[in-house]
């Protein structure tokens, strides 16, 4: 087990938790992915790049209108939300914006290109304009904009302008991002455009903007855990009676698909976490055994697990446990959890390998169920606790390290749950929920908002002598 613990955190429940809430950093919450990459170049969320053309290449969106009577072109989701975007940066005094350019078919685009290419020749070219069939413009989901006074128009220097500044911070509140940032060409493939805004949907911009994902390619599984065994947030893990690890994969209609095998021999486990504990961009397991081991299980880029590392030794069967990032200055995730004497203890990873101390941050806990997530969408994860009597109350994290205020009860009948999941991504791109695991063998999904459930569903039936990974 670990070590003396260092100096204690406010108990849940008192007066001493009202203190000063800290900044969260934006990638607390989960810092992984959420989901695959989507291709459908109808979806509001396609990632389209250098290396994923559209498909068919020649796609052209059905729904296109006249945005703000420019004479240009976008899907009419994204004009829809381009007329409020407009509206908040009038109210903000900014002096207002203009649309410079929308949707460009294919053969548009390909005389832009070779415009360009004709002028500055390829290789810069190719930093400032897409290939046919590689561009956003192309879905009806990317908007040029500018200033009113048409000052610094398709330049960087817009930018730093007041409208540009104002973009730059809000503009994911209307379901747009920034497409290709400043300092991100290495990934985007393109030059820094703060003109250029992507229309994404709400749900993904604000997952984006509140888990510091600067850009889609960051954002979307698919560069380090493209082969990896779990590559997305969205995605069930799950052993069976029979010792299997089991993936089962999420699909964009708000369930899972056929699963896949991907271990054996994970008999004598009391639960087990999925987390990137060594902060290197693919998913781990961090697996509590009935024998007192805390073992990590290293997830590798082409697939697979590495052989036990033990993290944690002891009593640690004796412990309820949670893992994720509990503290945002902390680079690796850590464990909080409580022995039967209810005293809630945040183990740090400082080194993205074995825990090697403790702090005190609470007591009562006794009988209590733990799950790490971020109920309040405040980029900080809360602790959601179901008591004895099934109820459910939320304990907002501050972000490093400690309580934020008093709990607040957020649901009631929960004590039928055996298992409370974390999702990210199973209702689509920038979606959040907790899937819980019935003592009867159901899933049912929770959708989370900001403090808020949506609509509950079932996702999952026959789900018993199942062992879910939180």
């Amino acid at each position: 087990m670990a070590g003396a613990p260092a100096t204690a955190a406010p108990v849940p429940g008192t007066a001493a938790q009202a203190a000063v809430v800290q900044a969260a950093v934006p990638t607390a919450a989960n810092p992984l992915p959420s989901v695959d990459p989507v291709g459908n170049p109808a979806s509001y969320s396609v990632l389209v790049n250098k290396s994923r053309p559209l498909n068919p290449v020649s796609y052209a969106p059905g729904d296109l209108v006249n945005a703000r009577g420019s004479g240009q072109y976008l899907r009419a989701e994204a004009a829809a939300w381009l007329n409020g975007l407009f509206q908040g940066a009038a109210d903000a005094g900014t002096g207002g914006l203009a649309v410079v350019s929308g949707y460009r078919s294919y053969a548009q685009q390909q005389q832009v290109y070779s415009y360009y290419v004709s002028i500055y020749g390829q290789a810069q070219a190719d930093l400032i304009s897409a290939r046919p069939g590689h561009s956003e413009h192309q879905t009806g989901l990317a908007v040029d904009v500018g200033n009113a006074n048409g000052s610094c128009g398709l330049s960087t220097c817009f930018g730093d302008t007041a409208a540009g500044i104002w973009v730059a911070a809000n503009a994911h509140k209307y379901g747009f991002i920034v497409r290709y940032p400043n300092g991100y060409t290495n990934i985007t493939g393109y030059s820094y455009e703060p003109w250029h805004l992507r229309y994404v949907g709400v749900d993904l911009a604000t997952d984006m903007k509140r888990r510091g994902f600067p850009t889609m390619e960051q954002y979307f599984a698919g560069n380090p855990t493209a082969y990896a065994s779990i590559t997305s947030g969205a995605d069930l893990v799950a052993a069976d009676s029979s010792g299997r690890l089991l993936r089962y994969p999420a699909h964009g209609g708000g369930g899972y698909g056929v699963p896949t095998v991907i271990g054996s021999n994970w008999h004598g486990l009391k639960q087990a976490f999925i987390v990137d504990w060594d902060s290197d961009g693919v998913y781990d397991i961090l697996a509590q055994w009935d024998n007192g081991t805390l073992g990590l299980f290293t997830g590798w880029p082409g697939g697979a697990f590495s052989t036990q590392i033990v993290v944690g030794t002891g009593d640690w069967d004796k412990m309820n446990i949670t893992v994720g990032k509990w503290s945002a200055a902390e680079r690796f995730p850590g464990v909080v959890g409580y022995f039967p004497d209810g005293g809630l203890r945040y183990y740090p990873n400082t080194m993205g390998r074995a825990l090697i101390y403790r702090v005190d941050i609470g007591s009562g806990w006794a009988g209590m169920g733990l799950t790490m997530a971020d109920w309040n969408a405040d980029g900080a994860n809360d602790i959601l606790a179901t008591t004895t009597s099934g109820h459910l109350l939320s304990y907002p994290g501050n972000g490093s390290g400690g309580f934020a205020g008093l709990p607040t009860t957020i649901g009631s009948g929960w004590g039928t749950m055996k298992a409370l999941v974390p999702s990210f991504g199973l209702s689509g791109p920038g979606t959040r929920s907790i899937t819980a695991h019935t003592v009867d063998g159901y899933l049912v999904d929770y959708p989370l908002g900001a403090g808020v459930w949506g609509a509950q569903r079932q996702v999952g039936n026959g789900w018993n002598g199942m062992k879910l990974f939180k």
